[in-house]
């Protein structure tokens, strides 16, 4: 079936867990601080455009003429439930207030000191190294909580915190949207022994072009296997006999569409240092 099939990068492209809530991060580097809160039940981020059409009560005129339509706003938001929370915390769940020692004081006026910078920042990707992992951010800028303090206690189990972060346009940049967001795939860690294989159609029919995350230098070398229901090896395995292929790292290779594939990186004794496993994308008639 030609069109019952997912892309090979499937693994690659994925969002996964819950991801974290805090008021610093550095998308350059991926340091984090000043985590606000552990959360329940996943965050829930929204940035939605907002569009007049001004071709709307022009005669003649079908809706949703491209050329007729202006973006007027975004609306962005981080909502979820804390499960937990500190003295700090709860002052930026009642927004406009004063945090004394333990204490919390609401006013009745907004300050520009209430709105806060609010990341949210999740895992991305196949690879999620402590150094280089993946992420998917959305930064809210002039953040402020527009649901208000809500505790849900419940008998024998967790309070929790609802809240709604939204993010606020400012009279001093006017033009800057109130979020920015980052999607980065992950790269191997120092001395990561799985790499990504990647398999997309080739040139000739039933060949596949093979990429992989990591290059064979030295007396290294390059080996593959294809079939159904094969398994990555271990580091350090012994990779010779008639299952395995060398490969040039370069040159198409002959492979039905949904087969799996293994490639891996020898060294001179034939040891597995490297090694990636997909599914064959292979060129159709």
């Amino acid at each position: 079936m030609k069109f019952t099939q997912i892309p090979s990068d499937t693994f690659a492209n994925i969002q996964l867990n819950a991801g974290i809530l805090c008021t610093d991060f550095d998308p350059t580097t991926g340091e984090v601080d000043g985590l606000i809160g552990a959360t329940s039940g996943g965050v829930s981020a929204s940035l939605t455009p907002t569009f007049t059409d001004y071709g709307d009560d022009i005669d003649n005129c079908p809706k949703n003429m491209m050329e007729l339509k202006k973006l007027e706003s975004y609306e962005a938001k981080v909502s979820g439930s804390f499960v937990t929370v500190t003295a700090s915390s709860a002052k930026m769940l009642i927004g406009a207030g004063d945090l004394t020692g333990n204490k919390v004081t609401p006013r009745n006026d907004l300050a520009t000191t209430d709105f806060e910078s609010i990341w949210w920042v999740g895992d991305y990707s196949d690879k999620n190294g402590t150094q280089n992992g993946g992420f998917i951010a959305v930064h809210l800028l002039n953040a402020l909580n527009t649901s208000g303090f809500q505790i849900q206690s419940t008998d024998k189990a967790k309070g929790k915190f609802s809240f709604e972060f939204t993010g606020h346009y400012s009279m001093n940049a006017q033009d800057t949207v109130p979020f920015e967001l980052y999607v980065k795939a992950g790269t191997p860690e120092t001395g990561d022994y799985q790499m990504t294989v990647t398999s997309v159609a080739g040139e000739s029919e039933g060949k596949t072009a093979i990429t992989t995350g990591a290059t064979a230098g030295g007396s290294e070398s390059y080996v593959y296997q294809t079939g159904y229901g094969l398994s990555i090896p271990s580091q350090n395995r012994v990779l010779a006999g008639t299952a395995w292929t060398a490969w040039d790292g370069d040159d198409e290779i002959t492979a039905d569409t949904g087969m799996d594939i293994v490639v891996a990186i020898i060294d001179a004794e034939s040891k597995a240092v490297h090694a990636g496993m997909t599914k064959v994308a292979s060129a159709e008639a």
